[in-house]
């Protein structure tokens, strides 16, 4: 082995020595600034030979680089390295692997122990990345000798650099890089792998660099879907923030600073510029360490269409059954993605009426609509202030739990002049419900096969949590409480629902396109076009709500001693384990549903929005039906909703997290089948 210099000398070196050591004694700094790199002088063009060769592929977004490596393409942040340094190198484009080595001695179990378990835990790094090793140490670290017979075999070379060469602001962290050098300035920079978008749940994938999120403006060129890029996941491995390195696609209804806020609307978006800030709830996520990849497809002004409805966006797809089941609406993007695509973590949709909680159980994964006024909303569009909500998906319930009791500080809860209940307060107690109240006027399920599934989850949740069942009518009970006949109820409730985004969003996009009227999709043209806001009848309609919430809580969903909601009410949101599909013509098939139709009097969900409790949405197993499309038996989700009083979402959340120790519930699985075995 031979320590190679920029300068044209070669020196050799004995392994299992420090620098200082070897047989020509030299200054290792001073090598280093004149370019050091170690040399394998044998086997090395056959290793080569089997690995991908970096292709260029385009700049873009001035100087960061898009490059493929073999079937894989990847986005390098060139424009702002992780580590850029006066070095004399030779001039090269290569894609590397950065090793911060802690040990004194750096041996070849070392190293292939550290490309084992790069390839086991991170997507990004492949094994083309080892064409150059570059590893970073302090100046007693010494080389054992068995490194010459695995660095040969992997035809790589070791560019070995101090700790001193880590930018003064932040360390260098490690995984997959670019390496650029221009034979005077090395440059590292991160690295993100470029993923399809196959089931179109994005607008486009996002990025940062330089400080600022940037669009990536890539598709697939045989299909145009968008490329969405996602970092390496060994560089969060030092990073101890709780949501660091979690890759979380955003619903297109929030703004992130320098991108535009589409609304899933064209006209809308010929109007805006992009936003100057981002918004709070989103901000939050990126404080915690998560990574914004992209934007996500929500329905027009997150409305409630159908998908056969939606003409500006293409509609996202559902990865369950057949290919063909319905994502449902508004935060559908987000909730199919999480059923897709093992390569995002999380997902943040918004819930009005049900547009988190109907997704999650159309798609098969975990979705919550919390407590109102748990979040503030400042930067997202509004449909109404005194219902909307922000809740996230995720896959795997434990994950869920985790995100969200970090993501909900008590610093960005809403304040009550917005929604008109009282101040909120959130327990983090371990003290669970003593009851489940089961509404005979929503169940059970339609399809008894998923009515089967529903009766073992509970016993088991009986048996396990020491839970009673009682059986309630929720029509009797809501009127009985509030005194008030159900459908006054529903009326508050729809005004409550459009007059904010009536005087906020409509107001504004009809003004700008007067004297004519925007291209919309059919559920906002005659709403828009007859539009007439009346501040008394919503400032009324908040007054009642608030009126009605109070007992609510103190009769229904009410606290104890010991729990902070005495009871779980359940209901389906979905569509009783019968499949709805995205094709409007497969809904009229035997055996397939539509969904009740969002604020009607057969939807459980208007109990949360109205009242303003926590609801979540819960993965409880799969059943079978037939498709008429692929003309074979196929899987679709069983989904029960779980729903308390308000500001026991922590409470309801640890619960959760107890039944998934306990096997009860378990993660979903991407793809066809939400349940794998």
């Amino acid at each position: 082995m031979y320590l190679y210099a920029g300068d044209g000398s070669i020196y050799p070196y004995q392994y299992g020595a420090t620098p200082d050591h070897a047989e020509h004694p030299f200054d290792l700094s001073l090598m280093l600034n004149q370019g050091l790199q170690l040399v394998c002088l044998a086997g090395v063009a056959s290793a080569l030979a089997l690995r991908s060769p970096l292709i260029p592929v385009q700049a873009i977004n001035g100087l960061d680089f898009v490059f493929q490596l073999g079937n894989s393409s990847f986005l390098a942040t060139s424009a702002s390295p992780l580590l850029e340094a006066p070095l004399n190198y030779k001039p090269v484009t290569v894609a590397a692997t950065h090793i911060v080595a802690t040990s004194p001695l750096i041996t070849a179990q070392l190293l292939q122990d550290t490309f084992d378990r790069y390839l086991a835990e991170d997507d990004v790094f492949t094994e083309d990345f080892l064409e150059t090793i570059i590893i970073s140490s302090n100046y007693s670290s010494g080389l054992d000798a068995t490194l010459r017979s695995l660095v040969e075999s992997i035809g790589s070379q070791i560019l070995f650099l101090p700790a001193s060469f880590n930018s003064a602001s932040s360390t260098t962290p490690p995984g997959p890089v670019l390496l650029e050098s221009d034979g005077g300035t090395i440059k590292m920079s991160k690295v993100f792998r470029l993923y399809t978008d196959t089931y179109s749940n994005f607008v486009h994938g996002v990025y940062e660099s330089d400080g600022e999120h940037k669009i990536l403006n890539l598709v697939d060129p045989e299909w145009g879907y968008p490329l969405v890029p996602v970092p390496s996941r060994l560089y969060s491995q030092v990073d101890t923030r709780p949501l660091a390195g979690k890759r979380v696609g955003v619903k297109d209804i929030y703004d992130v600073k320098g991108l535009k806020t589409t609304l899933g609307s064209k006209a809308w978006t010929s109007m805006i510029g992009e936003a100057n800030a981002t918004a709070p709830s989103v901000q939050r996520i990126i404080d915690l360490g998560g990574v914004v990849v992209g934007k996500q497809k929500t329905s027009q002004f997150a409305s409630a269409a159908h998908a056969w409805e939606w003409t500006d966006v293409y509609y996202p797809q559902n990865p369950r059954g057949d290919g063909y089941l319905s994502c449902s609406a508004s935060s559908a993007g987000g909730a199919c993605s999480i059923a897709a695509y093992e390569w995002l973590d999380f997902a943040i949709g918004s819930d009005t009426g049900q547009s988190m909680r109907q997704p999650a159980a159309f798609a098969g994964v975990y979705g919550n609509r919390p407590s109102q006024g748990i979040i503030d909303l400042t930067g997202a569009m509004p449909i109404s202030y005194g219902t909307d909500t922000a809740g996230v998906f995720a896959r795997d319930p434990r994950d869920w739990v985790q995100f969200a009791k970090v993501w909900y500080d008590p610093a960005l809860h809403q304040g009550s002049d917005l929604n008109d209940l009282p101040k909120l307060e959130v327990p983090d107690a371990r003290s669970f419900p003593k009851r489940i109240l089961y509404p005979t006027d929503r169940l059970p399920l339609r399809n008894l096969a998923a009515e089967v599934v529903l009766q073992s989850f509970l016993d088991e949740v009986t048996q396990t949590m020491g839970l009673s069942i009682e059986k309630i009518n929720i029509t009797e009970k809501v009127e009985s409480v509030t005194g008030r006949v159900y459908d006054g109820v529903l009326t508050d409730l729809r005004t409550l629902w459009t007059y904010t985004q009536l005087k906020i969003v409509a107001t504004p996009l009809l003004d700008y396109f007067s004297p004519n009227f925007p291209a919309l999709d059919q559920p906002f043209r005659s709403s828009w076009w007859n539009r007439t806001l009346d501040a008394k009848e919503h400032t009324e309609a908040l007054q009642r709500r608030h009126d009605d919430s109070e007992p609510w809580h103190r009769k229904v969903l009410f606290s104890t001693e010991d729990s902070c909601s005495e009871s779980i009410l359940i209901y389906d949101i979905g569509t009783g384990g019968l499949p709805s599909f995205r094709e409007a013509y497969l809904n009229d098939s035997p055996g397939a549903a539509l969904p009740d139709a969002t604020g009607s009097k057969e939807a459980g969900s208007i109990l949360a929005s109205y009242f303003g409790s926590a609801d979540f949405t819960i993965p409880i197993g799969q059943v079978s039906y037939y498709s008429n499309v692929t003309h074979q038996e196929v899987s679709m989700p069983v989904t029960i909703n779980m729903v308390v009083k308000r500001g026991c979402d922590f409470v309801l959340f640890n619960f959760i997290e107890e039944l998934a120790l306990h096997g009860i519930l378990a993660p979903v699985a991407t793809g066809p089948k939400a349940f794998t075995s």
